[in-house]
C-alpha cells in the first residue's frame, strides 16, 4: 500500500504541475528523498506513465497517463456537459461542432454534433485522432500548452503537408500560436482538406486551464466568407460558456495564460 501510494503522490503532483519538474523539485514537493523518487520515476517510465524532458532535464506525465485521463474525460463529464451547447451552436451556425482534445501528440474527437441533413458530412468520428499542426483544434490547444511541449510534440510528430495551404515548419506554426493567443481562437483555412474550413477556440476548467476545444467546420467557404465573423462568434461564446458549466470564472480571470 506504501508503493502505491507514493506513487500516486508523484503522479499526481505531476499532473498537477505547469510544466517540467526537476527531481529535487517533485522530491520536495512528495516529502521523499531525491533517490527514492527517482526509482519510482524510473520504474514508471518504462511504463510510459512519466516521460523525462529534452536532454533528461526535468519530468513530466508520460503518454500512457495521459492516455488514461483522456479516456477517463471521454467516458464521463465533459462531453456530456457540452452537448446541449454543441446542440445551441449547431442549430444557430447550420454547421458540424466538434470537441476535443489534446492527450498526447494528436488530437482526439469527444463529441460532434451535425445538422439534420448536411449537404456533405465532415469526415470524423468520435475517437479519432488529427494532428496538431493544421486543424483548427489543434492550434487552439496547442496554443495554451508549454513550447517545450509543443515543440516535443511536433518533433515526434513533425508537421506533413496535406494542403497547398498547411503549415509546415515550426517557426511558422509558433508563430501561428501567438496569433491564436491574441485572438482567443483558430483558423483552419483548408490547411487539412482542400474544402475544409474551421474554427476552434480554447475551453477552459475552473483553474483557467484549457482542457479541450470547441469548433465548428464550414465545406466549400474560406475564412474570407460574410459568414466567417458570425461563425467566429458563436464559437468564442460557446467554448466560453461550456468553459463557465466547467466552474471557470470569466469574471475574475484573465483570458490568457503564460506561456514559455
Amino acid at each position: 500500500m506504501r508503493v502505491i501510494d507514493r506513487t500516486m503522490r508523484i503522479l499526481r503532483t505531476l499532473a498537477e504541475a505547469p510544466g517540467l519538474m526537476t527531481l529535487t523539485e517533485l522530491s520536495q514537493a512528495v516529502g521523499l528523498h531525491k533517490s527514492t523518487v527517482l526509482r519510482f520515476l524510473r520504474t514508471m517510465e518504462k511504463g510510459d506513465f512519466v516521460a523525462s524532458g529534452p536532454g533528461g532535464k526535468g519530468w513530466r506525465p508520460g503518454p500512457v497517463f495521459l492516455d488514461i485521463r483522456a479516456r477517463s474525460i471521454a467516458r464521463h463529464d465533459l462531453a456530456a456537459i457540452a452537448r446541449p451547447l454543441m446542440e445551441e451552436a449547431c442549430k444557430l451556425s447550420g454547421e458540424t461542432v466538434q470537441l476535443a482534445i489534446l492527450p498526447d501528440t494528436s488530437i482526439v474527437y469527444l463529441a460532434k454534433v451535425e445538422p439534420l441533413d448536411p449537404p456533405l458530412r465532415i469526415n470524423t468520428q468520435i475517437g479519432a485522432r488529427r494532428p496538431i499542426h493544421c486543424t483548427a483544434l489543434g492550434k487552439a490547444l496547442a496554443a495554451y500548452r508549454d513550447r517545450a511541449e509543443i515543440d516535443r510534440i511536433l518533433a515526434e510528430a513533425g508537421l506533413p503537408g496535406f494542403t497547398s495551404r498547411t503549415i509546415t515548419t515550426a517557426a511558422a506554426f509558433h508563430a501561428e500560436l501567438a496569433q491564436v493567443r491574441l485572438n482567443g481562437y483558430a483558423i483552419d483555412d483548408r490547411e487539412y482538406n482542400e474544402l475544409v474550413s474551421c474554427i476552434a477556440a480554447p475551453v477552459r476548467n475552473a483553474d483557467g486551464i484549457v482542457v479541450a476545444a470547441l469548433s465548428t467546420s464550414s465545406f466549400g467557404q474560406g475564412v474570407q466568407s460574410d459568414r466567417f465573423p458570425a461563425l467566429i462568434e458563436t464559437v468564442r461564446s460557446t467554448a466560453t460558456r461550456l468553459s463557465e458549466l466547467l466552474g471557470w470564472n470569466t469574471a475574475g480571470c484573465a483570458l490568457t495564460l503564460s506561456v514559455s
